[in-house]
């Protein structure tokens, strides 16, 4: 089966009007489209971890926990880590003074706080730039489809 057959069914789930975002003749482009700035974004998250000296998944549970996640359970799901695993990344952000455990819940410090916004600042910055050019209408439908993922 050819990718481009592959990629239409897996699309099947999408509503019509989602569809319209994805004709057959597009979907190459679509999947190199989003292939650099998938690449572009990593680049740039990649800078401002090693800048404010924090690992990859360390951000992506930072963020996880600002969003509302507290249990170590609910984030290792949400994160696709094992639990020894987010056990590890919630021990080096305790020593880095980035996360604090009171009662069972995981909780950021101001310092984290202070960390978490310059870092998705400069991250915002560079997602603001590389959609800029595209039409409003083409980046919703973009976005509702990335929400539902």
């Amino acid at each position: 089966m050819k990718i481009h057959n592959i990629i239409i069914l897996n699309f099947m789930n999408l509503s019509f009007a989602d569809t319209l975002y994805f004709k057959k003749e597009n979907i190459l482009e679509i999947i190199l489209g989003l292939h650099r700035s998938y690449k572009s974004l990593q680049r740039e998250i990649q800078i401002c971890c090693e800048l404010n000296n924090l690992t990859f998944n360390e951000l992506i549970v930072i963020l996880e926990i600002k969003k509302g996640f507290k249990r170590k359970i609910d984030i290792a799901n949400k994160v696709l880590l094992k639990k020894q695993n987010l056990n590890l990344i919630l021990k080096d952000l305790q020593v880095k003074n980035v996360l604090k455990l009171e009662n069972k819940n995981i909780l950021i410090t101001k310092n984290g706080e202070e960390l978490i916004q310059k870092t998705t600042d400069r991250i915002n910055e560079k997602i603001i730039k590389i959609f800029k050019k595209t039409d409003p209408k083409n980046m919703s439908g973009f976005i509702n489809i990335i929400e539902s993922l």
